[in-house]
Order: structure tokens, then sequence, then C-alpha cells
């Protein structure tokens, strides 16, 4: 019994994540990063939802790799990789290729005399608004709005330095971010 553990517990162990990195880098791309110089070919593969094989990957390289993986062509869903060698599995990871929509968010500018600017923000989706004012390059104000559903708000900006240069950056917490400035 303890000679199956051990058979086990030593299969287990070679399963070095380290050596191997997955990272998807967009919604249909993914890296497969092997860090230390495979001993053998290394083998990858691309299943989909059902099990199906969608892509098979051997690679004879006797350094350190990075290689990209292309799946626009294939419908959107979950995918698994596997990535493995002549003495098992390395490393596996499971992806989604499809596009998660970003929130819509309008955002305008308007210049009102006397170094005034109204900025509007209508967000029905976002939980949290972060407003940065920029005078040039300068980050000159940062606030975040609790309520940004209907963001109405008036700033007035005391003796700017580049009077024609002042641009707000609007960011949302689930990724969103623009900048505008008055027209």
């Amino acid at each position: 019994m303890l000679f199956v553990a051990g058979i086990a517990s030593g299969a287990f162990a070679y399963n070095d994540e380290k050596s191997v990195e997955i990272r998807q880098t967009e919604p249909a791309k993914v890296m497969v990063a092997v860090v230390e110089a495979p001993t053998s070919a290394v083998i990858v593969k691309i299943t989909d939802a059902n099990n199906n094989l969608v892509l098979r990957d051997r690679i004879s390289k006797t350094e350190a790799f990075a290689k990209r993986y292309d799946l626009n062509a294939l419908p959107a869903g979950q995918y698994s990789l596997e990535v493995s060698d002549a003495n098992g599995t390395l490393r596996t990871a499971t992806f989604s290729t499809a596009v998660k929509s970003k929130p819509v968010v309008f955002s305008r500018v308007t210049e009102m005399g006397s170094n005034q600017y109204r900025l509007l923000v209508s967000n029905l989706e976002a939980k949290d608004v972060t407003v940065q004012i920029f005078d040039g390059d300068k980050l000159i104000h940062t606030e975040v709005v609790d309520n940004p559903q209907g963001l109405h708000k008036v700033y007035t900006i005391a003796k700017p330095a580049y009077p024609g240069a002042i641009s707000f950056k609007v960011t949302t917490a689930s990724g969103f971010q623009t900048y505008v400035a008055s027209k």
C-alpha cells in the first residue's frame, strides 16, 4: 500500500507548475512559456468544452521558449489547455474566449469660461468612477464618485498653468477608461 502511495505522490511531484506558464493575453489568444530548457519534446493540446481536440502542437526546442496561440477562428467558449512532455503533464489551464462587454460610459467636458469646466458622466452599470483632472501633463485633482449614474459637476480650476490643456480622465472599476477635454 505504501508503495502505491509513493508512486502517486511521485506523479504529483512532477507537476512543476513553475517551469511552464500559461497566460491568456487577449480573449482569444493564449501564450505558453516554458521557462526552463525542456529535456524532451513539449506537447500542447487545446480542447473545447466537449473535450474535442481542437489543436495539438509538438514543440522540439532545446532552450526556454514562449509561443502564442490565436483561437479567433474558433467559436467563443470554454477551452482547456494542457502542456506535457515525455514524463507527463506539466501544467493545465482553462480559459474562456467569450468577449466580455465593457460597460457603456458616456463622458463629456464643456468649458464654461472663467476656468470652469462641466463634466458629464452617464453610466448605468459602474459602481466606482474615478475622475482625475490634468493641467497639461500634471495631475491636479483626483476624486472617486460614489453614485456615478448621472454625474454632472462643475469644476473650477484656479490659475491653470496651461488653460487650453485641461483634460479629465474617467476610469471605472470594471476597466473602462477614457480621456476627455473641452472642445
